[in-house]
């Protein structure tokens, strides 16, 4: 069961390889820090478990493989949170996996499959981050006891900033290489044999084996399936294929009866808009416009675009003739094409009858193979289930353990939750006294008397210091002004309005009028014009009613002559038929004059061939020196020019070394230049300091100098200590 669980692993791991690689890469480009690329493999097989095969090993077997010590804990970890965040595979690598499987298969059997096992994950999730980590940050604070939710930002790495490697110089090689190969003799055993005695040799061993072959597999042995004594579902299914063909050209050939038309006996009563007169008024003047411009052309150049229209029209009825005898061959080839298409579709049924016996004989032994498979899976789950009960007790221990330590937490909890109660208590009973008396401050500042209202007088101005400030009765009288002009304001505006209203009524009338002219024409024209379209019509249904019936008289003589043809063909092949049997019969007379002919044809052939092999093996002996002669000619070239590019790269490396040197050796005499000239100012400086301020004109000196002088005694104790 191993071994077969391994092969499986191999064989999903094989098949899913462009969705695992894409997965891992992403995974170890997201998260460089955690993630090997010496460890591809791992991630691999564990991502084609997790996605695709996590029914069938269930949760605690993917725990035993999670936790069998191949991966480090924090590279696991990563990966289970980046299979299990939808949002990261969507950026990372979503766009990837488009390009090689269907959205809707992604979605459904990948992604949103493995995310309903979420809750089951979970706890492995969080097993595996407390080994990472040693913290669980993903459950915040409703985690499992002896958690801590971490605030630490993560470390962030910096590759090391190393020394780039020199390139190595190549070596000289240390001998050359030679490759002549001598051919050998052709063996004389070659000789020994012909064409004829392999073929004969080849035939027998066949016939032999079709003997052992007849001899195991007995007739007894063949399956007899029940589908043998059924109805001949293919007649049922033609016969039914036809009635529907009738149907949907019954359809095709359906031709109703059009209803009785009712012709009005009096124009219809338009109402017409105002816009609707304006829009109709526009357009008869833009064709007025392009008429007269039309004119004026005419006048100017003495012609007009009728000969290039006409030229139009001959070409276009051209065009119609070529395309109705194009849709006339197309026809009629159709119609012969049709023969060639039954005769197709009855090979295809024959075909697919051969192919569906295949088919069976394979689907039994896919069923066959699909029981071997369940009765071994049936083994391994009661196996899993024996395991699964021995182990139940042990689960129930330990989750009275977990009891029993929440119980104690609650109690912890629930002291520490009566302390701040109480202190809660204290500090919202001194918070109620202060309110109170806030309270009483603002009562008593409320009753406090207030300012009486200043009294308002209509002719006086507010005095709020704006200019053309007015009093109320000013601003009374300014108000009715205003009135009076705004009315004879309004009252002109209306009499300019009426009499516009009045103009406007009038020239309505008249496009109207002139509209109303114009359409009577246009409708006279469109008269005569559908008249005229009418006899067009049936003329051209008279042309296509002569063109089907030529149509269908020159398909009916093609499949004659082609039905004649078919006729002759098979007679000839009778007769043809006839002549073989005939000359057959009579080579069977004089068998022994056959059979001289035949042994002098096989002598012949056998000359030919022995020929045919000398001359292939003459020529391809010569075209084998003669690649070992460019090959060592090349060879020798290869080596001289890479002799000359070592000797060019040495002097160009000795070159650049000796300028370097160079270039270093005047560095450093122009930096102890520097140094000395530094110094040599440096001294100077401190010998003009010194001739200037003289010896106690330095810092030390001046700190001395300002202290205080000691008396005798202390001078000779302090002489005699510096003795």
């Amino acid at each position: 069961v191993e071994l077969k669980f391994i092969h499986q692993v191999f064989y999903g791991c094989y098949r899913y390889s462009k969705l695992l690689k894409l997965f891992v890469t992403s995974f170890i480009y997201k998260a460089p820090a955690t993630a090997l690329r010496s460890e591809q493999s791992l991630y691999k097989i564990l991502a084609y478990l997790l996605f695709f095969r996590l029914e069938d090993v269930g949760i605690e077997n993917f725990r035993q493989f999670i936790n069998c010590g191949y991966g480090s804990p924090p590279a696991i970890s990563a990966l289970l949170q980046y299979a299990m965040d939808g949002d990261e595979l969507h950026r990372w690598v979503m766009e990837e996996w488009l390009k090689h499987y269907d959205p809707d298969y992604l979605e459904k059997d990948v992604i949103q499959k493995l995310h309903m096992k979420e809750p089951l994950l979970r706890p492995l999730m969080n097993d595996m981050e407390i080994k990472a980590t040693g913290m669980l940050k993903s459950c915040g604070a409703t985690g499992p006891p002896g958690t801590v939710k971490s605030q630490k930002p993560l470390t962030e790495f910096q590759p090391f900033n190393l020394t780039a490697v020199k390139p190595r110089l190549i070596p000289d090689p240390e001998h050359s290489i030679e490759k002549d190969l001598v051919a050998n003799p052709v063996p004389s055993y070659i000789n020994r044999t012909n064409l004829a005695k392999i073929e004969e040799a080849r035939a027998r061993q066949t016939e032999e084996e079709k003997a052992k072959i007849a001899a195991k597999y007995s007739s007894t042995d063949e399956f007899i399936f029940e589908t043998a004594k059924r109805r001949d579902h293919a007649g049922i299914r033609e016969e039914l294929k036809q009635e529907a063909e009738k149907k949907l050209m019954a359809e095709c050939t359906f031709q109703p009866k059009p209803n009785k038309r009712i012709m009005p006996r009096d124009d219809a009563i338009v109402r017409q808009t105002v816009s609707s007169v304006l829009r109709e008024d526009a357009r008869l003047r833009q064709k007025m416009a392009k008429d007269s411009e039309l004119l004026k052309q005419y006048e100017a150049e003495l012609h007009d675009a009728s000969g290039f229209y006409e030229w139009q029209d001959k070409m276009r009825t051209k065009d119609d003739l070529d395309e109705q005898a194009r849709i006339k061959e197309r026809l009629i080839q159709t119609q012969l094409a049709r023969d060639s298409a039954i005769e197709a579709q009855d090979a295809a049924a024959r075909l697919k009858s051969i192919q569906a016996e295949h088919q069976k004989k394979e689907l039994q032994v896919q069923i066959d193979r699909k029981e071997r498979e369940q009765e071994a899976d049936l083994q391994e789950k009661q196996k899993v289930v024996d395991q699964t009960c021995e182990e139940r007790e042990k689960a129930r221990i330990a989750e009275q353990e977990v009891l029993i330590v929440k119980h104690e937490n609650a109690e912890q909890r629930r002291r520490e939750k009566e302390v701040e109660l109480a202190r809660k208590k204290r500090e919202d009973e001194l918070e109620m006294e202060r309110r109170k008396d806030l309270i009483l401050q603002i009562r008593a500042l409320e009753r406090a008397p207030r300012e009486s209202a200043k009294v308002f007088d209509r002719a006086e101005v507010a005095g709020h210091g704006l200019l053309e400030e007015m009093s109320w009765a000013e601003l009374k009288e300014r108000l009715k002004v205003m009135q009076a002009q705004h009315e004879r304001m309004v009252f002109e505006k209306r009499e300019k309005q009426l009499a516009k209203k009045v103009e406007k009524e009038e020239m309505l009338t008249e496009k109207i009028q002139l509209l109303a002219k114009v359409r009577e024409q246009a409708r006279d024209q469109m008269i005569e014009n559908r008249d005229l379209l009418r006899k067009q019509k049936l003329q051209e249904e008279v042309k296509k009613d002569r063109q089907r019936e030529d149509v269908v008289i020159e398909v009916a003589a093609r499949l004659e002559s082609k039905k004649k043809e078919k006729k002759d063909q098979e007679r000839r092949l009778r007769k043809e038929l006839q002549e073989i049997a005939t000359k057959q019969q009579f080579q069977m007379n004089s068998l022994e004059a056959l059979e001289g002919h035949k042994n002098a044809d096989q002598i012949a052939g056998l000359n030919r061939e022995v020929l045919r092999r000398q001359n292939k093996t003459l020529q391809e002996q010569r075209a084998i020196d003669h690649v070992q002669a460019r090959e060592r000619a090349q060879r020798k070239k290869n080596t001289e020019r890479d002799h000359k590019e070592y000797a060019e790269m040495q002097e160009f490396v000795d070159r650049r070394t000796e300028r370097a040197r160079e270039v270093n050796r005047a560095f450093r005499n122009d930096l102890a230049d520097s140094f000395r000239h530094a110094r040599d100012l440096q001294r100077s400086h401190e010998n003009r300091q010194i001739e200037l301020g003289g010896h106690s004109a330095n810092a030390y000196m001046k700190k001395i100098s300002s202290l205080p002088a000691l008396p005798s005694d202390d001078f000779t104790k302090f002489s005699s200590l510096l003795t």
